[in-house]
């Protein structure tokens, strides 16, 4: 597992390169991921929602997620970070934002229906 203080230390840059205040995310809270994140071979869509402490609010999904939530897994933030490390240094990104990736293509923004829609 790459060094988690490098990670977090990643994770402030890419909040500061996108505006963004630094939500940390623990080893132990847990995120939710569809079939296909382990794999790494397709396009990964995240979005952190406002969400308990145990939960760091982010789901990942793939082209392979067929909308029925009961296929989704929590798995702990740490398995992320030794699988995808590349996924771990967006995750600092407080609620609200979404990430997309695949291929060469990164898109990050801000969703303030996110953010709002979970805090009503």
């Amino acid at each position: 597992m790459k060094n988690f203080e490098e990670i977090q230390q990643t994770q402030q840059e890419c909040c500061e390169h996108y505006s963004s205040n630094y939500t940390p995310t623990e080893l132990e809270q847990l995120v939710v991921i569809s079939d296909g994140i382990y794999e790494g071979a397709v396009p990964v869509e995240g979005v952190r929602y406002p969400s308990p402490s145990h939960m760091t609010g982010w789901w990942l999904t793939t082209d392979n997620y067929n909308g029925d939530v009961d296929t989704l897994q929590s798995v702990h933030f740490r398995h992320i970070v030794e699988k995808r490390p590349e996924l771990a240094i967006y995750m600092g990104l407080k609620p609200g934002y979404r990430f997309l990736l695949g291929g060469k293509d990164e898109h990050v923004w801000f969703d303030e229906k996110v953010a709002n829609d979970f805090m009503e």
